[in-house]
């Protein structure tokens, strides 16, 4: 059965197109389709991101005003010409060009095409969120650990709540070295504190920045376990559950820590 996730955060430079690009290919390459809905009207991204900026034609304003066809304005990942598709929100225009209607009938199409419709939405608490607030199956808050990006995340949940909505947490840039020093919560605890469940963890890598700079995602990092990270939310958003385990200090054995002395 598909289902539509949409991704917010409280304030930008969280990481949310980084995350929603990441997870899109990463569902593709798991043999899922999907649909990647660039919902940042007028600061598009996504296309960079995955290194498709050559390819847009169309966009999501030219839909909406019949200026060409949904099949137009969906613009296919060369790596996945069959399993994932793009529509990017247009450069040029305005949240308030658009219709919740429209939005909610592209959404609704796409649904009866895709597995997934992941909708990268704006960050704050403007108009650009509420177009899409009801629109997706699930919302999805995504913050880092630091108390600027939480509090944010807790006055955006608020919003939602007295609206309605349910969301639940994903945390970005988890530095597993301040969690166990004890400079940052544990997610399951960050989360409670926010009264959200749980929905992933990603933890910080160097390899996302130069990945990024070559026009790819996280999602095609050589790394397993950043790569289960990812794997474990995909197929959180196909309904298999799993437990966000609380970090732990290693645990080495006299000859392993001979040999990290050594090469240290």
């Amino acid at each position: 059965m598909s289902k539509s996730y949409l991704l917010i955060s409280g304030k930008g430079g969280v990481g949310k197109s980084t995350l929603a690009s990441s997870l899109a290919v990463k569902a593709a390459g798991l043999g899922l389709r999907v649909a990647l809905i660039d919902g940042d009207i007028g600061l598009r991204s996504l296309d960079l991101m995955l290194g498709m900026q050559d390819r847009v034609l169309y966009d999501m304003a030219d839909l909406v005003n019949r200026r060409c066809t949904l099949d137009q304005a969906l613009i296919w990942h060369p790596d996945y010409p069959t399993k994932l598709c793009l529509m990017v929100g247009g450069q040029s225009a305005k949240p308030k060009d658009f219709e919740r209607s429209d939005l909610k009938k592209i959404v609704s199409t796409l649904k009866k095409r895709v597995d997934i419709v992941l909708i990268d939405g704006p960050a704050g608490l403007g108009r650009g969120i509420r177009n899409f607030i009801g629109l997706a199956d699930e919302v999805v808050i995504v913050t880092t650990p630091d108390p600027v990006a939480t509090r944010s995340a807790e006055k955006l949940s608020g919003m939602l709540y007295a609206g309605g909505a349910r969301p639940s947490l994903l945390i970005n840039r988890v530095q597993i070295d301040r969690v166990l020093s004890g400079d940052a919560l544990q997610p399951s605890l960050l989360a409670q504190s926010l009264d959200l469940p749980l929905f992933g963890v990603v933890e910080e890598h160097p390899g996302i920045a130069p990945a990024q700079l070559k026009g790819q995602t996280a999602a095609q990092i050589e790394d397993e376990h950043l790569q289960n990270l990812l794997k474990d939310i995909v197929l959180g958003m196909k309904g298999i559950t799993f437990q966000v385990s609380d970090y732990e200090p290693e645990t080495l054995t006299w000859f392993q820590r001979f040999v990290k002395w050594l090469e240290a």
